[in-house]
């Protein structure tokens, strides 16, 4: 997506109809402000704008604009976000009326919050548990050597316990997985193509001086080692233990890798993802 000028104004859009999204209602519950049984909850009104890239997790209408919404005075930040559509793992510096926030912060009623992009994360190559859409890039970040589990059957609630428990980063194309409280990193993944998502998280996770092909297993992500012919020339195909291979072997799954024409293949998909540099989606 071309960006716009930094100098660009910002219009003003207010939906005809903005009713509290109930997301923010559940989240976070004001009491009465005068104790009242079912009377409504207090509400504050505050201007939304984001920054960058954030602005593709936004409907067209909405990217240039300043959004006006209302939402409960208990309402933080993240709340207010996440209702919007932008889950919390994209959320980096916020600032509230030019000034620094915490996305754990309450939204004061008529203050204009400014939320921008999260940096690269700390140095070092993350974890990753990529959910069942995304199967074809989890078996390319594995051909890069990243440490990447795909959850094919697992429930939301399943990979985000996991995430937590492996200090894993979660990659999706689903939004609601991606907000759930227990997830701290992770990532909306925006392409639509593998190759494209491939380059996109290398960039958005700064992974490009930690790739190391061909060190794990495609289908089971264990890790590979160096093995002889005598190790493996039981069960290899006819022809393929008489030409000249290096060999590994999966210490996950014992399946057994050597370098022909698909590797070859291979290799020229690694060499592509780490040649080009990330296009907008």
């Amino acid at each position: 997506m071309r960006e716009r000028s930094r100098h660009a104004r910002y219009d003003t859009v207010a939906p005809k109809t903005a009713p509290m999204d109930d997301r923010i209602r559940s989240a976070a519950r004001a009491d009465d402000a005068d104790g009242s049984p079912g009377a409504a909850p207090p509400m504050a009104r505050a201007r939304f704008r984001f920054h960058g890239e954030l602005r593709d997790l936004l409907p067209r209408a909405w990217r240039d604009a300043l959004l006006e919404r209302d939402c409960a005075r208990e309402a933080t930040v993240k709340h207010a976000v996440e209702a919007l559509g932008v889950p919390h793992t994209e959320i980096g510096r916020v600032r509230v009326d030019g000034r620094p926030a915490d996305p754990a912060d309450r939204v004061p009623d008529g203050v204009t919050v400014d939320i921008h992009p999260r940096g690269l994360p700390a140095p070092g190559a993350p974890r990753f548990v990529v959910d069942a859409h995304l199967g074809a890039l989890a078996r390319r970040l594995r051909l890069l050597g990243f440490d990447c589990l795909l959850a094919r059957h697992d429930t939301d609630r399943a990979i985000a316990t996991l995430a937590a428990r492996d200090a894993r980063a979660v990659l999706s194309r689903d939004r609601e997985l991606l907000k759930h409280r227990s997830i701290e990193r992770g990532r909306y993944v925006r392409g639509m193509r593998t190759d494209a998502q491939l380059r996109e998280v290398l960039d958005a996770f700064g992974l490009r001086a930690h790739v190391r092909p061909f060190t794990r297993c495609l289908e089971c992500n264990g890790l590979l080692r160096p093995a002889s012919l005598a190790e493996v020339a039981a069960r290899l195909p006819p022809g393929v233990a008489g030409e000249p291979h290096r060999y590994t072997r999966c210490d996950g799954c014992c399946r057994i890798y050597w370098d022909g024409s698909h590797w070859r293949r291979l290799a020229a998909a690694v060499a592509t993802a780490l040649a080009e540099p990330a296009p907008t989606p």
